[in-house]
């Protein structure tokens, strides 16, 4: 090797044997440098997630100390609204943790809406919130409660105001007002005194309600988690506004009318209840003691809170008592007293009892928001899958005959054409809403059996024409027809209730040779001027009928079961109400120093 060689070997670093020491060298400075970054990286993201992980532990704990602070708070403010003088709560909240202001947000309102008049507001108040916010996450105080709102959804903290207890609504209302920007540091004082709204005399408001319904609606960015409160504390029907942030509960009165005085029962002063023609008949017995045959008797009652009418040579075994007149035609006979309200005084010499005047016939409130309202919560929520017999809201019967176990159910119409269907409540009650009709035609049957209460809730959305001799096509909801029975063992009319609104039309009317029965109770009040009524034609009633207009026609019988006698309660099977106390609690909120 030369000494030119030599040289351009040590300038390229080369070794005679090939290796590039100075590449070698260069990537070891590469190396270090790339690890170098790495480690730096590594601990930029440990750092990181170490920060993030530090502040999320920081504002989870903030937020449980807010929601303790927070639960402090609502039982001072509750405190000052049931008679305390004053509280201050010290939130404990460090400076910058968020921010804790107050905001006029939320309403609740009451409404009563009864079956006889416009509805009423019995309040409609602010609610006001005292709010603490720490990012996305919110606590509050509002109506007596303490929520939290994350994202879109709310949970409650602990319980507002709302108290439903044996058919007893108590809302004391805590309605607060305050300084838009607060310390951690809240006193509290009451705002004026206790406003009682309900019952209230000088507004007309009384308890028991009358029938109809009572509402309570809370408008708040926390209304889901209200709504859910609503629905684990009743069973009464609670319904959403999502767009409009608002949950309503909504409860069902129904008429303080508790017993059954009488056999045939027309609640419509401006109707009539009459007893006409040929064989029309009225009597009574007794299903507790036996069938109709064994303990049937002369003491039939009819009451009506506009006039009665007899006519033809109709026969009343018991009394009469009328909120307006009585008037008796033809070979009619009263075999007991009658009592009449407005004049003329009835003929005594039909009468073979007392004659005297009374004090008129109080009318009977419709049930229309019961059975409006019963009607969609099973449409929603029924045992339909449990049976083949119902497909589709549809009655199918295979055969010639169906039969119901205990549950609820939904169908458009019961149509039983020379067909036969059993509600069978061996095992616990039945109850069938139909949201048309009940028509059972050429012998159709509808038998109840076991020891329970089989119910029949008629909406009556559509209609069904029925032409019963005699009577010209009507419209109507029930219709029992030629050779048809709705059957009770042993006439036992205990044991089954149709429920209709104001407007429920019924009629019982068979032929000289196939008479048509019916065993049960028949609940439709229709108010002082409601136009349902039940027609009885060459057919028997076992039990009563509580209607707005009656009629028992040519070879009618109306048949009293005094088993029926204050024995009989109408019940809603959801929450209902007969009580209820609404009282507004004014706090004012300020920061303290």
């Amino acid at each position: 090797m030369n000494a030119d060689t030599t040289r351009r070997t040590e300038e390229t670093g080369t070794t005679t044997s090939g290796r590039r020491t100075t590449a070698r060298g260069q990537s070891e400075v590469i190396a270090v440098v790339l690890l170098l970054v790495v480690v730096v990286l590594s601990l930029s993201v440990l750092v990181a997630s170490g920060t993030t992980a530090i502040v999320e532990t920081r504002d989870r704990a903030e937020i449980g100390a807010a929601e303790h602070a927070f639960a402090a708070f609502d039982t001072d403010v509750s405190a000052v609204a049931f008679g305390q003088s004053r509280a201050s709560t010290d939130l404990g909240l460090r400076a910058n943790d968020g921010e804790v202001r107050y905001h006029d947000t939320g309403w609740v309102r009451v409404v009563v809406d009864n079956e006889t008049s416009a509805e009423a507001v019995v309040v409609n108040e602010s609610l006001g919130t005292v709010q603490y916010r720490q990012g996305e996450t919110t606590i509050a105080s509002q109506g007596g409660g303490v929520w939290r709102r994350d994202g879109d959804g709310s949970v409650m903290l602990s319980r507002p105001e709302f108290h439903y207890r044996d058919r007893t609504l108590t809302l004391p209302l805590v309605s607060m007002d305050g300084e838009t920007g607060l310390s951690s540091r809240l006193d509290s004082r009451p705002d004026g005194a206790p406003v009682q709204r309900y019952p209230n005399r000088t507004l007309g408001f009384s308890n028991p309600p009358d029938s109809g319904s009572v509402t309570v609606t809370v408008q708040s960015e926390y209304y889901d988690a209200w709504g859910r409160h609503f629905e684990a504390e009743t069973d009464a029907i609670v319904s959403y506004d999502h767009a409009n942030e608002r949950v309503t509960v909504t409860f069902v009165v129904l008429p303080g009318h508790t017993t059954f005085d009488a056999g045939i029962i027309a609640t419509s002063s401006t109707g009539e209840l009459a007893v006409a023609g040929t064989g029309a008949y009225v009597n009574s017995y007794d299903s507790a003691d036996g069938n109709y045959s064994q303990t049937r008797s002369a003491d039939g009652l009819i009451q009506s809170a506009g006039d009665v009418t007899a006519s033809g040579n109709s026969l009343v075994d018991g009394d009469v008592n009328s909120g307006g007149t009585i008037e008796l035609q033809g070979s009619t006979t009263i075999n007991g007293s009658v009592y009449w309200t407005k004049v003329p005084e009835p003929d005594s010499t039909k009468v073979s009892g007392e004659v005297s005047s009374s004090n008129g016939v109080q009318s009977v409130n419709p049930i229309d928001t019961f059975v409006a309202t019963y009607a969609q919560r099973v449409r929603d929520r029924n045992d339909n899958d449990r049976t083949s017999a119902i497909s589709d809201e549809q009655l199918t019967i295979t055969g010639s005959s169906a039969e119901l176990d205990a549950g609820r159910y939904y169908v458009h119409n019961v149509t039983l054409d020379g067909e036969s269907m059993t509600l069978n409540t061996t095992d616990g009650d039945v109850t069938v809403v139909v949201r048309d009709y009940v028509k059972l035609e050429q012998g159709g049957n509808l038998t109840v059996e076991g020891d329970g209460i089989a119910r029949l809730v008629v909406a009556g959305e559509n209609d069904t024409t029925v032409s019963p001799t005699g009577l010209g096509s009507k419209a109507v909801n029930f219709h029992v027809g030629k050779g048809s029975a709705v059957h009770v063992p042993g006439e036992d009319s205990r044991h089954l209730r149709v429920y209709g609104n104001r407007s429920f039309n019924a009629t019982i009317a068979g032929s000289n040779s196939n008479r048509a029965s019916f065993d049960g109770l028949v609940y439709a009040p229709a108010g002082t001027d409601g136009s349902g009524y039940v027609y009885i034609k060459q057919g028997d009633l076992y039990g009563l009928a509580v209607t707005g207009n009656l009629t028992v026609g040519q070879y009618g019988a109306a048949h009293y079961d005094y088993g029926l006698k204050g024995k009989t309660r109408i019940r809603s099977p959801f929450s209902e109400l007969e009580q209820l106390y609404v009282t507004v609690h004014r706090v004012r909120i300020e920061s303290g120093s």
